[in-house]
């Protein structure tokens, strides 16, 4: 804490000493396991993402009044660009506190970090930058009685804003893991859900407050406390979900997520930070005491066979189809109610006639809307837009016996063309199609789509 408390002096940075505390015990929290120089690191990001946000809600009592300064209205967009700047890699200008210490966090991660990830790390803090912006003219709109965002607008850049991307962005870039960015698409999905679960557990907290300051937040914009903590619970659940078998296999990727996301969920539950002596608030409206165990880190054991197909779906690499064979036969089948919703695909194999349809086709995945209606080819056309492709027909589930058990398999209404599904993970599905007079199995995987990123998809049009 001292050190910590010494750099915000040195820096200038507009924070309060009393909330030096509450940053150090998260950090130290999130990652035990990290050497104290890492941690140091961390806080400093805490710190300069709880300044900035300080900046922009008062920039008409921060601007400076040198004459060679923008006026005060146009003074935070200069202000902010410059910030872009230097995490593209410039350096900072002038004597702005917040920009001196956006510098020397840059420059640590940079000289820390992986490459790969540290690139992650800067999209992040880009999208924070962006996310901070888009709140401050909201709330200025707002108090001149303009417009106010939509739920969904306000939600996407809320997520950036909140701090959670950002602080387990740079963790991962620190973390010494290997293969950590083959996991990053599962790692990534989950921490979307969570940034979001936290602006709404971050929204109901601190309502009254906000209010108060004339800020817009998913109350304001629509949303009952019973229903946003509703949606704040199940996107939790679902980033839980998702991770748990990172998590279980000791990825300190995982556990750093789950472990970031627990102290967020737990602090809102208790207290806001912002005004962190009044401890004493009342309960979430829909909340209840009960929090989910705390992860422990641990060191990765070898990967068994369901791990490396999980890391290759999470990659999208190729995987040998013996092996493949031999864990679906030992996977528990799945019924049709678990079936229900929208599931991304991909294949294990980039050669063959099969694969090279799909990818021609540049197809998205399924979706079972119920036992007699599926549609089994989502594909993209050019422009990425997820349509139904319908020249090959429908699709049905029925229960079918394949290789000894009984699952939901999927019938196609027009194909000799029966698939069969295991169940890897609550989210991923392994996957086998049985072609008739195909001799060979074609080994496929699917993951559930969470609700809030479901893609719309029409009838097929000239998309050919």
């Amino acid at each position: 804490m001292p050190r910590l408390e010494i750099w915000l002096k040195r820096l200038g940075l507009p924070m309060a000493p009393a909330l030096v505390p509450l940053m150090c015990l998260q950090t130290a929290f999130f990652t035990p396991w990290l050497p104290p120089a890492t941690c140091l690191l961390m806080s400093r990001l805490t710190a300069w993402l709880m300044a900035i946000d300080n900046v922009l809600d008062a920039p008409e009592t921060a601007a400076p009044t040198a004459p060679d300064r923008p006026a005060a209205p146009d003074w935070p967009t200069a202000r902010v660009q410059g910030w872009h700047r230097i995490l593209d890699g410039h350096g900072a200008d002038g004597d702005d506190p917040v920009a001196r210490a956006l510098a020397e966090i840059a420059g640590e991660v940079a000289g820390s970090g992986r490459p790969e990830l540290v690139a992650v790390w800067r999209e992040s803090m880009h999208q924070t930058l962006i996310g901070m912006r888009h709140e401050h003219e909201a709330a200025r709109a707002a108090a001149t009685g303009g417009a106010a965002p939509g739920l969904t607008d306000y939600l996407r850049h809320g997520a950036w804003s909140i701090g959670v991307e950002q602080q387990v962005t740079a963790l991962w870039t620190l973390l010494d893991e290997p293969d950590l960015p083959r996991r990053l698409p599962v790692l990534r999905a989950a921490l979307r859900e969570a940034a979001i679960a936290v602006r709404l557990l971050n929204d109901l907290r601190g309502h009254r407050r906000e209010r108060a300051e004339g800020k817009p937040d998913v109350l304001a914009l629509g949303l009952t406390g019973h229903t946003a903590y509703e949606r704040a619970a199940a996107g939790l659940d679902t980033c839980r979900r998702a991770l748990a078998p990172l998590s279980r296999a000791g990825y300190g990727s995982a556990v750093a997520l789950e472990r970031v996301v627990l102290w967020h969920a737990r602090m809102y539950h208790r207290f806001d930070p912002v005004r962190p002596g009044r401890a004493a608030a009342p309960p979430l409206p829909g909340s209840t005491t009960r929090t989910p165990p705390v992860p422990q880190p641990r060191k990765a054991p070898p990967m068994g066979i369901e791990q490396e197909v999980l890391d290759a779906v999470a990659s999208g690499s190729t995987y040998d189809s013996t092996r493949l064979a031999d864990l679906f036969d030992r996977l528990e089948p799945v019924d049709t109610a678990f079936l229900i919703g929208t599931w991304r695909g991909g294949a294990f194999e980039d050669a063959g006639e099969n694969a090279a349809l799909l990818a021609k086709m540049r197809w998205y995945g399924k979706r079972f809307v119920d036992a007699d209606h599926v549609e089994p080819l989502l594909c993209r056309d050019e422009d990425g837009t997820v349509y139904s492709y319908t020249e090959m027909g429908l699709a049905s589930l029925r229960e079918v016996v394949h290789r000894g058990k009984q699952s939901a398999a999927m019938v196609y209404d027009q194909l000799p063309v029966i698939d069969h599904f295991r169940r890897l993970t609550d989210d991923v599905l392994l996957c086998v199609m049985d072609k008739k007079g195909d001799p060979e199995d074609f080994y496929f995987h699917l993951t559930r789509v969470p609700d809030s990123e479901v893609p719309a998809a029409g009838p097929e049009s000239d998309r050919q």
